[in-house]
């Protein structure tokens, strides 16, 4: 029960939630000879194995996964573990209060700015996070930095204000391609899961670069979640085959293949990582920011087009030798064209 109004009565929520869609999927696989699921970002696929196909003998499920239009050299994807004064790029949630941490990453945006031409994303993990780091970059003057190198936004949280920023960061950007090297183009602050992150694509000057902020795992408090959890793991204990030793449980596993469907989403940006990259002379930059995405596992949930290819920077200094010759080359092709 919750209370609206002070004095009032209190107002109780029902809300019901399935945690078993394969019972009701199964009559589609049953009357099919064959059932094809298809989307830009199911990874992890996982889940669809051990929810909702889980009754399925092995050898009868089949993943296919394409690679991307592009050339493999229009595309760089980095993880940087480390900023500029060596500190360790981890952002889980209790470092988001850690006032270092993060004008180290702003000082890290800095020098990636120096040389990205026009449109530069970048997603954070919710919008607290996201308002958190502003003020801190507001008192510290690294914002007016920021506008130094480009015009700034940010993503609205009211979703009417989402086209007019839009429109006005593609024409912050426009403008600069036509002031002959007076502007360097726009910067984008947005959230993952929000409405930047969904649907919409940035090709060609739009995103010349996505950055990822951290990992978005979602608020463990939340009852759905819980529920969710608690069930996968649960059903995972009726299976006659048991989750192999030192595996994780299905709980965790669900809970970090939310996270990575939500980093994917975004990422599908990219190339989505398919929304930045839309068309094969398309080419742009995916830079992971937080030590988290080195790990094979994590790699593992990325597109497969994305995973095979990726750098992981040990140090900043690495990060800018990855970086660099890719957007030089880059900018010098396009003045030659």
């Amino acid at each position: 029960p919750t209370t609206a109004t002070p004095g009032a009565p209190p107002v109780v929520q029902l809300k019901y939630q399935l945690l078993n869609p394969a019972d009701h999927f199964k009559d589609v696989v049953s009357a099919a000879r064959s059932v094809i699921l298809a989307g830009g970002t199911m990874q992890p696929i996982s889940d669809f194995e051990t929810q909702l196909f889980r009754y399925l003998a092995e050898g009868e499920m089949s993943f296919f996964g394409c690679g991307h239009v592009i050339p493999k050299s229009n595309l760089k994807c980095v993880v940087v573990e480390k900023g500029p004064k060596g500190g360790d790029m981890t952002f889980r949630f209790e470092q988001r209060g850690n006032k270092d941490l993060m004008l180290e990453l702003g000082q890290l945006l800095m020098n990636f700015l120096n040389f990205i031409p026009d449109g530069v994303v970048v997603f954070f993990p919710s919008y607290s996070f996201l308002h958190s780091v502003k003020k801190i970059w507001e008192e510290n003057g690294l914002m007016t930095k920021f506008g130094s190198k480009k015009t700034v936004f940010f993503e609205p949280q009211e979703g009417g204000e989402v086209e007019t920023v839009l429109r006005e960061y593609a024409e912050a950007i426009r403008i600069s391609r036509e002031s002959a090297g007076k502007g360097s183009g726009a910067l984008l602050f947005a959230v993952v899961g929000a409405k930047l992150s969904e649907g919409l694509n940035f090709s060609d000057e739009l995103a010349r670069a996505v950055v990822l902020v951290g990992l978005p795992f979602a608020n463990l408090g939340s009852v759905e979640l819980k529920e969710r959890m608690k069930y996968v793991t649960e059903l995972e204990k009726q299976q006659e085959n048991k989750p192999k030793q030192g595996a994780r449980d299905a709980g965790q596993e669900l809970y970090e293949n939310l996270c990575m469907k939500a980093v994917n989403q975004s990422i599908a940006k990219v190339g989505a990582a398919g929304r930045a990259i839309r068309h094969r002379g398309d080419w742009a930059g995916l830079i992971l920011v937080d030590s988290r995405y080195s790990s094979p596992r994590i790699r593992g949930k990325l597109p497969k087009w994305i995973g095979e290819d990726i750098a992981v920077a040990k140090t900043f200094g690495q990060a800018m030798k990855e970086l660099g010759p890719f957007y030089r080359e880059k900018k010098s092709s396009l003045k030659a064209a």
